[in-house]
């Protein structure tokens, strides 16, 4: 199957599990999970640069489907489910901080074996979580990248937040097939088309309450712009889709602005998920922006 924009649908790979100091990261147990291309059988790890993929509050590691096999390769390239997404067991905490899922995300990587700078892209709280980890430590992160990035909710009035969270709860009470229902077309685009629909739908049935709902819940208690933003050392890139109906470009111009030398783009036409909606496109200003050549 081909992407409208002539991408070839690339199958996934399969998720693996590690285990992790569960009691020093506030988990209820020690197993976080992934999805991995790029690393040849017996290769060990540092030999190719790294990408970590932080996906968003209603994503997964299935999300990441073009940009594990896009850079795959130029990179080890690993594609997390945070706390409580797939097979990884959530945090203890009923609403987690960015810390604490930035400090999770690094655990992984030092579970693989990853011990040097590694490429963080994160999407919509992904970007949340890559924001905070480039903060919290600095010497880790090579590049930062950003998409369709959340500021978090804390910079809104109560009355949106008290709404933003009961919504949020409303779309998984029925589990992943409710989600799906209720999300997939505020997701995308209008343009976007029934294949992209589907590939969106197919990563939302996987998203279950415990991940979602300490995502969201950590969302509520974090400002971006003022937590993480400003201590950000890495060269970074912010992508937002000017039809992205979640995290509107002025999120992202926000977030921008208050990164250091951060560079912003808007792409016309596009919505919220542009790595699944407009994979080529994401897939040409991550290269770019890594220092991987053009494909």
């Amino acid at each position: 199957m081909i992407h409208p924009d002539g991408t070839p649908i690339p199958a996934l790979p399969d998720v693996s599990i590690t285990t992790v100091d569960a009691a020093r990261l506030g988990l209820a147990g020690p197993v976080l999970s992934w999805r991995e291309a790029g690393q040849e059988a017996g290769q060990e790890a540092g030999q190719r640069p790294a990408v970590l993929l932080l996906h968003g509050v209603a994503g997964n590691s299935a999300a990441m489907r073009f940009l594990l096999a896009g850079l795959a390769p130029d990179a080890r390239v690993i594609a997390w489910n945070a706390p409580g997404y797939v097979l990884s067991d959530p945090f203890l905490a009923e609403a987690p901080s960015g810390e604490a899922y930035a400090d999770a995300a690094l655990a992984l990587l030092e579970a693989l074996g990853e011990a040097g700078r590694v490429h963080v892209v994160g999407v919509a709280f992904g970007a949340l979580v890559a924001t905070a980890l480039a903060a919290r430590h600095p010497e880790r992160v090579a590049t930062l990248s950003l998409l369709g990035p959340s500021r978090g909710e804390r910079w809104r009035g109560a009355e949106a937040r008290t709404m933003m969270l009961a919504l949020r709860a409303a779309s998984i009470a029925e589990g992943g097939e409710g989600l799906a229902r209720m999300r997939t077309s505020t997701l995308v685009s209008r343009a976007a088309g029934p294949v992209v629909a589907e590939l969106v739908r197919g990563v939302l049935l996987e998203t279950t309450a415990p991940g979602l709902m300490g995502s969201a819940r950590c969302a509520d208690l974090v400002d971006v712009v003022v937590d993480f933003a400003p201590r950000v050392l890495a060269p970074t890139l912010v992508v937002t889709g000017a039809k992205d109906a979640v995290n509107p470009p002025y999120v992202g111009e926000a977030i921008a602005a208050a990164i250091p030398f951060a560079r912003f783009v808007k792409v016309e036409g596009i919505g919220h998920l542009l790595d699944l909606e407009a994979p080529a496109l994401a897939l040409g200003l991550l290269r770019e922006h890594m220092g991987f050549p053009a494909r």
